[in-house]
């Protein structure tokens, strides 16, 4: 038995049987409920807000009641708590609406009224980058513009026998987990302390968010309740939402639950930003890459949330899993009267593999060369420089990989025969994907922190502030400390974080709660293990450092952005309908390297999960929005999901290559299987039909339109 032997989920059977307790099950009868009235316009200013006449027991909250600063503490403080007089987009939060009966708080929302002077608005990329209505942020609409070069990019142009252009898109995409976003707020010691409770992702996000808006006269507690699904979603949705709810229950004095429906939640969260990238690349005689040129633009939206961050992890996967001597990347975050684009499973990568992958296959078929072989030129190699300037200091085993994935799904045959086959393809993508946090960013910004508690009768308690929210931390993280001690992994007391209890061990995201966290789990193990003392109140802590030799600088972006990846292969086949325009899966492959997985069980799951995002991603997710900014799909019945019954299940393997900084061996992996589906699905559907599909999702509408040569 090893570390990968899997085990039943600590929380499996309480989930299962409906005891688990998520945020919308705690009973409340006495709680208010709160409702956010959003601003009717897309773009403009506030003049005159007219409120109906409020019984008693019923009252609003708005900009005037911050008790310090008016913003949500995110990357920048560009984005207000409450709007004051502008507005940026539609349905941007303006007041809080609270009373102890839901349908009384509804038909007053319904009452209010508001006197707004519109303006034009900019929706699109290009109409803010000829700012439409004027600027929106700064005096150019670009929240951030950055810049990588490596080698010499112009020569390598000039001495090119072949240049290849392309141009990419992906479009925006729904979290969708299935717990929509739902907080409580209330106050402790005599007004003095403010509680948060809810399904999130980041308790110190929320914290910190909430200190920012309320100042040093309160204290803030967050607690996280079971989580339904998060993807990014509960990453920064919480804060934006928390703040207003907390300084709603200050002001009222009263506790406040806000659950949102379906609809709401579709309608003003955010989502992945959408992206346009333009590819140049240069070739000699024989196809070898000498040289690359990319160009993205992401839909940022209202205000900047976490676009900077989704950029830089966009320019740095750029090259890939390729080693390119010549490159030159440029990156560009745009401002438009969109919902703020945010935070979402991958953070730019699979914007960026799409567009690399896309375009080296487009090389291939102007080249007249067989795509994997002019990939497998390329592979970076242990030792090799990444476009950062970083070094890879792991093994690389994508050769190993593709082998593995070869014998799952016979691709090569099958790639061959099928230029015989019409209306069937098959692809292949490949992919890496940087764990943690950029560069020095845990070091010098999260400080990571975890601590472990033996009490008198020898039980273990982990201390955290990460969480499950279904991707099965509660097992895995309980299985690295109970490996070191020798403990059961379910007689490992691990409850849901509370920031009065856990110290800051950092978010649960970027791919960082089992390589990183995980690793300081089993370093406070590994110390307790060696103090043990039966009988006895014991205590152990570990923080983050460095590994030795990775080296950032965060002026420049250059060096280390990672000190470790997860490498990946996807192989999608298909088939497509001629009358229809209907694609249908007909098998999904998906290889990895996680390091060495903790359990076998939980990162089967994470593939089969993050596959069929990928492949919701690449064809069925539509998501648009209308001339005022609004998304046009704001329900279950618009906005189309894959079910069981849509793909085939993926045939998924891991191969092991034990990472030394990551417990027993492990790398982090949840975002990486979301990463390469999309691409190799369209490819394989360029394969069955002949021409190039360059934008997703590839609709059975739009694959008509390319077809027919309609498509934009």
């Amino acid at each position: 038995m090893t570390i990968s032997t899997s085990i039943p989920r600590v929380d499996g059977m309480e989930k299962s049987t409906g005891e688990a307790m998520y945020i919308a099950d705690f009973p409340r009868k006495d709680f208010l409920t709160a409702r956010f009235y959003r601003s009717p316009f897309s773009r403009g200013r506030i003049r005159n807000i007219h409120l109906p006449e409020l019984p008693e027991g019923y009252f609003t909250t708005d900009y005037r009641d911050i008790p310090y600063q008016n913003h949500i503490a995110l990357i920048k403080n560009d984005w207000p708590a409450f709007a004051e007089e502008e507005i940026r987009y539609r349905g941007q939060i303006i007041l809080v609406l609270a009373g102890p009966d839901a349908a009384v708080v509804d038909n007053l929302l319904s009452q209010i009224k508001i006197d707004y002077e519109e303006a034009e608005t900019a929706l699109t990329v290009d109409e803010a980058l000829v700012l439409k209505g004027g600027a929106i942020h700064g005096s150019d609409n670009i929240y951030a513009d950055l810049s990588l070069n490596k080698g010499d990019a112009d020569a390598a142009f000039a001495s090119a026998a072949h240049i290849v252009e392309g141009e990419y898109e992906t479009g925006f995409q729904e979290q969708l987990y299935m717990e929509p976003q739902g907080l409580c707020a209330w106050l402790e010691d005599d007004g003095g302390k403010v509680v948060l409770h809810g399904s999130l992702q980041c308790p110190y996000y929320v914290k910190h968010a909430l200190e920012e808006a309320l100042g040093e006269a309160f204290q803030v507690r967050v607690i996280q309740a079971a989580t339904g699904g998060g993807f990014g979603g509960k990453e920064d949705y919480p804060e934006i939402m928390g703040v207003p709810l907390a300084v709603a229950a200050l002001k009222g004095g009263k506790p406040l639950r806000m659950i949102f429906d379906r609809t709401e939640d579709m309608a003003f969260t955010s989502k992945r930003h959408p992206s346009r990238t333009r590819i140049r690349t240069a070739h000699g005689a024989d196809g070898t890459l000498t040289g690359m040129e990319f160009d993205i633009i992401i839909n940022g939206g209202a205000y900047e949330s976490y676009s900077l961050i989704v950029l830089q992890r966009a320019i740095f996967t750029s090259n890939g899993v390729y080693s390119i001597p010549n490159v030159r990347v440029r990156g560009r975050a745009i401002a438009t009267n969109t919902v703020p684009s945010g935070a979402f499973r991958g953070f730019g990568a699979p914007q960026a593999i799409f567009a690399l992958e896309k375009h080296i296959e487009k090389a291939a078929r102007e080249l007249n060369l067989e795509p994997l072989s002019l990939k497998q030129r390329h592979f970076l190699r242990k030792g090799d420089q990444t476009i950062t300037g970083g070094t890879i200091r792991e093994e690389v085993i994508l050769d190993r990989l593709i082998k593995r994935a070869e014998e799952l799904s016979g691709y090569s045959e099958k790639r061959a025969r099928y230029v015989n086959v019409p209306w069937r393809g098959i692809a292949m993508s490949l992919f890496n994907h940087g764990c943690g946090f950029t560069g020095d960013g845990e070091q010098t910004i999260i400080k990571g922190r975890v601590k472990l508690r033996k009490d008198a009768r020898n039980r273990v308690e982990l201390l955290v502030a990460n969480i499950d929210m279904g991707q099965g931390t509660t097992t895995t993280l309980r299985k690295v400390v109970g490996a070191v001690l020798g403990i059961p992994a379910e007689e490992i007391i691990y409850q849901n974080p509370d920031t009065d209890r856990v110290p800051d061990s950092g978010p649960t995201v970027a791919s960082r709660t089992m390589m990183v966290v995980g690793y300081l789990l089993q370093e406070a193990a590994l110390k307790l293990k060696a103090i043990w003392k039966n009988g006895e109140e014991q205590e152990t802590e570990a923080r983050y450092t460095l590994p030795p030799g990775i080296k950032w600088d965060q002026q420049t972006l250059t060096g280390d952005a990672y000190g470790a990846f997860g490498w990946g292969v996807n192989v999608i086949e298909v088939s497509v309908d001629p009358v229809s325009w209907e694609v249908h899966v007909e098998g999904a492959w998906g290889v990895y390297d996680v390091g060495v997985p903790i359990d076998n069980r939980v990162v089967e799951g994470q593939i089969q999960g993050g596959m069929s995002q990928a492949l919701g991603y690449a064809y069925l997710e539509k998501l648009e929005t209308d001339e005022k900014g609004m998304f046009r799909q704001r329900t279950m019945a618009d906005y189309i999901v894959p079910t069981a019954l849509d793909f085939p299940r993926t045939a998924a393997a891991t191969e092991n290559n034990p990472y030394k900084y990551g417990p027993f061996g492990a790398k982090g992996m949840g975002e990486m299987v979301h990463d390469g589906g999309h691409a190799a699905f369209a490819s394989a559907v360029e394969q069955a039909v002949g021409r190039d599909c360059l934008r997703i999702p590839l609709t059975p509408e739009r694959l008509m339109e390319i077809m027919s040569g309609a498509a934009s």
